[in-house]
């Protein structure tokens, strides 16, 4: 009901232009709870993780999904710099679901070159029309070991040119990850 909860709070506040909600693929009443949820315009889609989306991989069991589709939904999938592979994958044989790449993959963001996979990952995503990447958490993927993030763009600069360059302006979104960020850098 979280999901009910968020839709309220967004019919009176035009500053929410979307929810992305939270509901169980593997539940028995997943297909009607869609149903119930997409009738608002609000309501844009779902959120998993990797882990699960690589659980309905193994088990071909992608009718989830697929009820996602048949409604206009996206998926966001949120996990580790292995999550733009898994996601290239599935987008390939579900190509009218919309599929996000939270947090660019949640990649350790270095002053080392990004990592191959990592890139090789965002290429073979960006490679199907229907996902999109969202930039963000990037802070927190800077801020290690307790460390607080860098400031300075250019240190981040690697990280973004591989996302832009690979969904183009089109399909990359912008997240701030505000609040979780504050543990790594102050929002301003």
């Amino acid at each position: 009901e979280d999901n009910a909860w968020l839709l309220d709070l967004a019919t009176d506040d035009p500053f929410i232009v979307g929810i992305v909600g939270h509901l169980k693929p593997e539940s028995e009443d997943f297909a009607g709870t869609v149903k119930r949820f997409a009738a608002n315009r609000l309501f844009r889609g779902i959120r998993i993780s990797v882990q699960q989306l690589k659980s309905m991989v193994a088990k071909n069991d992608l009718g989830a999904l697929k009820i996602l589709a048949d409604h206009d939904l996206a998926l966001d999938v949120n996990g580790g710099p292995e999550t733009p592979e898994v996601i290239s994958l599935v987008a390939a044989r579900l190509p009218a679901l919309r599929f996000v790449l939270n947090h660019v993959g949640n990649v350790a963001v270095t002053a080392e070159s990004p990592p191959s996979m990592w890139i090789n990952g965002i290429q073979a995503a960006a490679r199907h029309a229907n996902v999109f990447c969202k930039i963000s958490a990037l802070v927190e993927g800077a801020a290690r070991d307790g460390k607080r993030a860098p400031e300075d763009l250019e240190f981040y600069r690697p990280y973004i040119d591989v996302v832009w360059n690979a969904f183009g302006d089109d399909r990359v979104i912008y997240g701030s990850n505000w609040p979780v960020s504050e543990r790594a850098a102050d929002y301003v």
